[in-house]
């Protein structure tokens, strides 16, 4: 059995100088019950919510459907886009979701983007948490401004791999130590059904070349996968870690859904860049760009 990384059973109201201490050398801290039951129930009907309401107007025709072609993976499924708003819902692989009634089609998805604006439960828990996005002012030692949201859904038994990255690799913000993630667990982490994998310290060991397989993930011989822990969490917790931890989620293998919230902070100081001045800086030590933007197929 793996060895499970650090998650604290209690949640504090700030943030001490232990846990910072934490965050500066492995790269991450992690808590139960951040959320209380009522604001994991009020998360878990608002996903419903608007998922549900963007597959009913999608199957009248008043949202757009994209699909890349030959796309393969987890590049492929089909998205559905609200024209107004940009929110968009990403489905598993073989998921046809107009072919099912929205409440089905709901079960099935693998991500949303885009959305946090579309409930007030979102803008709540992104914007105003003292425990979200005040731990992440915190970590970054200066105002966390809301860069992206997602909610990640694994599909029993279907939902996919998300292999090893960073999430700077996606990113054209700089300086790269002043952006960081709140992952909220909305159902009970496991490792059967994907919880979240680290390499404590990766961070420090800076940017690592990325290459375009399944998805965007880390060349394989640049990290040990042997020294990865899981951080399995109830409903309710969450791991606060830096864009530049390596980290993963496997498979769910399980009859039971796994969803979690994702708000990506970056600080109030950060400035955004070309994706080749980007890949100046996200470069390995001999000068290798290892971005996402700048990565091909073969690596």
């Amino acid at each position: 059995m793996l060895q499970e990384g650090i998650v604290e059973t209690a949640c504090p109201e700030e943030l001490s100088e232990t846990h910072l201490e934490q965050f500066r050398e492995d790269g991450y801290v992690a808590f139960e019950g951040v959320l209380s039951a009522d604001e994991v129930d009020a998360a878990r009907s608002a996903l419903s919510e608007i998922t549900i309401a963007l597959m009913k107007r999608a199957q009248r025709g008043e949202a757009e459907i994209r699909e890349r072609p030959n796309a393969t993976k987890n590049y492929a499924g089909k998205q559905v886009i609200d024209p107004d708003s940009g929110f968009g819902i990403h489905f598993e692989p073989r998921v046809d979701p107009l072919a099912l009634p929205p409440e089905e089609a709901e079960l099935n998805f693998r991500k949303l983007h885009g959305y946090h604006q579309e409930h007030p439960t979102f803008v709540k828990l992104a914007l105003h948490h003292p425990r979200i996005s005040g731990f992440l002012t915190q970590i970054l030692g200066e105002e966390a401004v809301l860069k992206a949201d997602m909610a990640l859904s694994k599909p029993p038994f279907i939902g996919s791999e998300k292999p090893w990255h960073q999430d700077n690799a996606y990113f054209n913000w700089l300086p790269l130590e002043k952006l960081a993630t709140a992952w909220i667990a909305l159902d009970d982490t496991t490792v059967e059904n994907g919880c979240m994998h680290v390499l404590p310290g990766g961070h420090k060991v800076g940017a690592l070349k990325h290459h375009h397989t399944i998805d965007c993930e880390i060349l394989p011989d640049r990290i040990d996968k042997n020294q990865a822990v899981p951080l399995p969490m109830k409903a309710g917790g969450v791991m606060y870690f830096s864009a530049m931890l390596p980290h993963q989620t496997p498979p769910n293998r399980t009859s039971s859904r796994r969803r979690a919230l994702q708000f990506q902070y970056r600080g109030v100081s950060t400035h955004q860049v070309s994706k080749e001045d980007f890949g100046k800086v996200f470069a390995e030590a001999d000068g290798t760009p290892a971005s996402c933007a700048l990565a091909y197929e073969d690596g």
